[in-house]
């Protein structure tokens, strides 16, 4: 049974806040180490989620700002092999291992992790804000360098997709990601294929909702008020996926019957009759969900109605579809982000909706999505149980302590120290 604070003396309880804080860094090292085999298995992709930091927000209750960080922290610890084992070992704080990795490469590592271990994490920001300051001059050049070597392409392939290609400057490469990121932070987009998207097919994703907005000058817009799109497809393929008939975008390559299936189900269609000769009639143009409707549907879900999700530009889905007869009612739509309304069509997963409202997801599996993980149990000393475990280390109230003597710091030294030796290349 661990003492009451009030219980203990002064140094005592000094030397617990340290030794347990190191305690806490060496546990926060290895859940980023577990969190970094996560992400490479890409193991969140099993419940819908966007990403790995879309996982550890909706499991830990992290904010997802922060849960993105953590990722990238992972990430970069996997290349950082000293830092991450000192890490490990309760040496450094995640603090100073957060500001290290935004600079840190193999070649600068090992001053990098003296530096961390002598001085604070406020001497270690001003470290990285001087070497980004580092010598201008070469600097300059680069920025020449990379913007006459920009480029950028699109092609259509043999297989019917776009192919782009391309290289930025890293302030249009800083601008095209920050635009992917909010669209990814604001709707938790996207799946454009099955079973599930990659990291590099939800970027795809997110550069074409960042391209339908500049369609629309910037408005955020949902489904049924889009930039007109066109797509044929036959009345039977509509109703059947498996059927035989046309389905394909105009002026453009065939996209599959389930996803013209997934478009159908909130979007405007025309109805057009086709004769021996061609097209003889067009019928009138409908509006699958009523703008009051649409209102009814945002006040009830709020949002994508997906587990984890907190998108709020979406699309309604019908649970039944109206190719099938289903209603265009309340009842039978539900709120989806593109990325889950595309599992729910093409990825094979399921909606259902309950007598009581509540929705339930089934996966292509059958087993079900539930709607709030399931909680943890620590036990009753879940401190004592963690320092336990890494007795091994020879953690102490020492452990995390930095060893700075006081002297003056010259940040600008250390920054070109660091600046040379790295090797500065443009591809």
């Amino acid at each position: 049974m661990s003492t009451a604070p009030a219980d203990l003396s002064t140094s005592a309880l000094q030397d617990e806040v340290c030794t347990l804080a190191a305690h806490i860094h060496a546990a926060t090292a290895r859940l980023l180490a577990l969190v970094a085999e996560l992400d490479r298995r890409e193991a969140w992709a099993q419940e819908g989620l966007l990403s790995c930091a879309h996982w550890l927000s909706w499991h830990t209750g992290l904010d997802l700002g922060a849960a993105r960080e953590h990722v990238r922290v992972a990430r970069a610890l996997t290349s950082l092999l000293e830092i991450a084992a000192a890490f490990g070992r309760g040496e450094l704080s995640y603090s100073k291992v957060r500001a290290v990795t935004r600079i840190a490469r193999p070649e600068t590592e090992a001053d990098l992790l003296a530096m961390a271990r002598e001085g604070s994490t406020a001497q270690l920001e001003r470290l990285v804000r001087a070497y980004r300051r580092a010598d201008p001059t070469a600097e300059q050049s680069r920025a020449v360098a990379q913007q006459e070597a920009r480029w950028l392409q699109t092609r259509w392939n043999d297989d019917g997709m776009l192919v782009v290609e391309g290289r930025l400057t890293p302030e249009q490469g800083a601008l095209l990601q920050r635009a992917l990121g909010v669209v990814m932070e604001e709707q938790l987009h996207e799946a454009g294929a099955t079973p599930l998207a990659r990291v590099s097919q939800r970027q795809a994703d997110a550069l074409a909702v960042v391209a339908d907005r500049a369609l629309g000058n910037g408005a955020t817009r949902t489904g049924g008020d889009r930039i007109q799109v066109v797509v044929h497809v036959d009345d039977e393929v509509l109703c059947d996926p498996a059927a035989d008939g046309r389905s394909e975008l105009e002026d453009g390559p065939g996209v599959s019957a389930e996803s013209c299936r997934r478009l159908a189900c909130d979007c405007s269609v025309v109805e057009m009759r086709h004769g021996s000769g061609g097209p003889v009639a067009a019928g009138r143009k409908t509006r699958v969900i009523s703008a009051p409707l649409r209102r009814a549907l945002r006040e009830r879900d709020g949002g994508c109605v997906w587990p984890g999700c907190t998108n709020r530009r979406c699309d309604g889905h019908h649970l039944q579809h109206w190719a099938d007869g289903g209603p265009t009612t309340l009842e039978n739509l539900a709120l989806t982000c593109d990325r889950h309304h595309t599992l729910l069509h093409e990825g094979g997963w399921r909606m259902e909706r309950a007598a009581d409202g509540t929705v339930t997801i089934f996966g292509p599996d059958g087993t079900l999505l539930p709607s709030a993980p399931p909680p943890v149990a620590l036990g009753p000393e879940p401190v004592a149980s963690m320092c336990e475990g890494q007795a091994g280390l020879g953690i102490s109230a020492a452990t995390g302590q930095p060893t700075w003597d006081g002297l003056p710091i010259d940040y600008e030294w250390g920054a070109h120290a660091l600046w040379r030796a790295t090797p500065v290349t443009v591809q």
